[in-house]
Order: C-alpha cells, then sequence, then structure tokens
C-alpha cells in the first residue's frame, strides 16, 4: 500500500526537556540543504508580524542539532505565505505540495502549517507532528498554538529524518525510532542513526517503489480509464487523500464523485477499491507492526545497555516473523551492522 511508506509522528509530547549533548560546530563547508518553505494564514495568527522569525528559529535549532549524525546544513531559501486548504488530510496536503513543487538538487520543500492535521490508517483520526515520504524531497510539519520553536523544530528534525531514509516503528508505550514520546529529545535509535548517516538523501520522485513514483502511477492509470477531464480532475484529487474508510474527506469526496459519474460510477468503485485500506489490511498491519515493535524495542534497549547479545536474539526473533517487510529488514539490517561495528 502507497501509505504503508507514510511516516509520521503524534503530538502527545509531555514539556520534558533533557539537558543536550555537546553539539558539532557548523563549518562553512558543510554542504548545504535549501529550504523552500510555505506556511500559513493560522501560523499567521499565531505568530503575527513574528511568524518568520518564528521560523527561522525552527530551522536553526533543526539544522544545530543534525550536525549531531551529518554534516549538512539548512538554509531558507524562499518563505511564501500560502492560504490553507481546509483540509486535515495530511497525507493529501504532503501529495499535494509534491505535485505543485518541482525536484530541485539539494532542496527541500517544507510546508509549515498552523493547523491541526490528521491520519487514518489505524481505522480512526489521529492528530500528528508533521509527514514525510521517506526519501523524498517534501516534508509537512503541523504547528498548532502552544507549539514552541523546540518542539517545532523537533517535528522539523523528525520529518527531515524520514528524507534521509530513516523509520517509524511506534509501538503502544509511546516510543518511536525517533526516542521516547514522553519527553522531547533529538537522540535517534540504534539502527536509524546508522540508516541516516549512510543514506544519500532525497531520491529521485521518479524512483521505483518509491511514494512520489507510485502515486504518479496510480493516476497515470486513473487517466487510462478515459474520464472527461472535470472528472478525471475529482478523481486525482480524490486520489491524493489516504484511502481510509476512516478518512471523512476521502469518503464524502468518493460519495460525490461516483453519485456525479453516471454509468462510470461503478468502474471508478472498482478502481479505487485496488488501492483502498480495509479493515483486515488493519488488523494484519496491527498484529505484525506491534509484534516487531516488540523485538525491535528490546533490541534497542539492550544496546544501550552494551548487551550485544540480548539485542542479537531479538533480531533473530524479527527475523523469524513469516511476514516482513523490505523496509523492516532495510532498518534492521541497520542495527546488524550497528553491533558489528561495535565488536
Amino acid at each position: 500500500m502507497l501509505f504503508s511508506v507514510l511516516l509520521f509522528i503524534a503530538v502527545r509530547l509531555l514539556p520534558s526537556y533533557p539537558p543536550p549533548p555537546a553539539r558539532t560546530a557548523i563549518s562553512a563547508g558543510d554542504p548545504v540543504i535549501h529550504l523552500r518553505i510555505e506556511y500559513d494564514e493560522h501560523l499567521v495568527r499565531q505568530h503575527g508580524e513574528r511568524v518568520e522569525e518564528f521560523i527561522r528559529e525552527v530551522v536553526a535549532i533543526h539544522s544545530h542539532e543534525w550536525h549531531r549524525y551529518r554534516r549538512e546544513s539548512f538554509v531558507i531559501e524562499e518563505m511564501v505565505l500560502r492560504a490553507s486548504d481546509g483540509e486535515r488530510d495530511a497525507s493529501w496536503m504532503l501529495a499535494s505540495l509534491v505535485h505543485r513543487t518541482r525536484a530541485e538538487p539539494d532542496t527541500l520543500h517544507v510546508r509549515l502549517v498552523g493547523q491541526p492535521i490528521e491520519v487514518y490508517s489505524n481505522g480512526a483520526a489521529t492528530v500528528i507532528g508533521g509527514l514525510a515520504f521517506r526519501g523524498s524531497d517534501a516534508v509537512l510539519v503541523s504547528s498548532t498554538p502552544g507549539v514552541t520553536a523546540d518542539l517545532a523544530a523537533y517535528y522539523l528534525f523528525h520529518e527531515v529524518g524520514h528524507c534521509w531514509d530513516a523509520h517509524d516503528i511506534p509501538f503502544g508505550g509511546g516510543n518511536s525510532t525517533f526516542g521516547d514520546k514522553s519527553q522531547m529529545t533529538f537522540h535517534i535509535d540504534a539502527g536509524n542513526a546508522e540508516v541516516i548517516e549512510e543514506s544519500d538523501g532525497p531520491r529521485p520522485r521518479d524512483t521505483p517503489d518509491r511514494a512520489p513514483a507510485i502515486l504518479r502511477r496510480r493516476l497515470f492509470e486513473a487517466r487510462a480509464l478515459g474520464l472527461d477531464g472535470a472528472t478525471y480532475a475529482r478523481l486525482h484529487d480524490l486520489m491524493l487523500h489516504e484511502p481510509s474508510p476512516a478518512n471523512p474527506a476521502y469518503a464524502a469526496k468518493k460519495r460525490d464523485l461516483l453519485a456525479a459519474s453516471g454509468t462510470r460510477a461503478s468502474h471508478i468503485e472498482m478502481f479505487l477499491r485496488r488501492y483502498e485500506i480495509t479493515p483486515r489490511d488493519l488488523r494484519h498491519d496491527r498484529t505484525i507492526r506491534a509484534q516487531i515493535a516488540e523485538h525491535y524495542w528490546r533490541a534497542n534497549d539492550a544496546l544501550r545497555e552494551g548487551d550485544d547479545a540480548a539485542a542479537e536474539r531479538e533480531l533473530a526473533a524479527i527475523a523469524a516473523l513469516d511476514d516482513r517487510s523490505p523496509d523492516v529488514r532495510f532498518l534492521v539490517a541497520a542495527v546488524e551492522r550497528k553491533i558489528r561495528r561495535r565488536r
């Protein structure tokens, strides 16, 4: 599924700020990543005339923390005000950002909004702090009222990490692959630290099996239905949404599209069903992810305690699961590299 490669963070963070470790000084010779940033009127209402000062502070904190893992520095190429679209579906907002921008070397496109955003992959609306396509060049961050520059920088840091191939394996205790969510921390867990260090960064948008290319292929398949221009435009817009029955925008737009499609409605509905998240998908994903997460976090804790043998046993348990995705294998292999390096 396309949306199995969407990675996000929840915003249930408590205001606990551990002392930061020593930071690496930024060098004039560091590679530079240019940021093209959009922000909306909701963010302006929060910060008024200081809105762009707030954004600069967010980027400065992120760039400083990023140097703990890589040498890139992040600079703002432009900041533009873009009116909100009235949507809460984070998948739609991120996909729209990709579609209205063009890929540029060493450039990330960032949409920073001051309103809540949601995902629906777990069968219910979940408010999140950000979203990114893994290995892509587009990032979505939500900075709602009360979110400080430090916390917004943390959200940006997390999502940029996904652009450098990092993964999320969350579980019920509140952890994800970017540390304990009971406190804001820029610490990256064993596995993702190795992934980010070795990553080449964002891939071209036509990279096979990455979200932008998958979405582009699906839209191409939609054009093959031979719909008139107005109907295809509505279908195109619908397909940018997360195709979950728990997504109210998707459900409403699908209902309206089918009602207006006449004799083509059944063909369109059959086409959409190929990509929709079903209750069976949700149950299966929830079960297998819980099993993987349990072993993964035990391995991570064992590495922190210096117990490589215990970590290897947990990784072996993951390997024994029947349904390991390529993404999970990729992350587990990074943990194994960490163990080999320590030896």
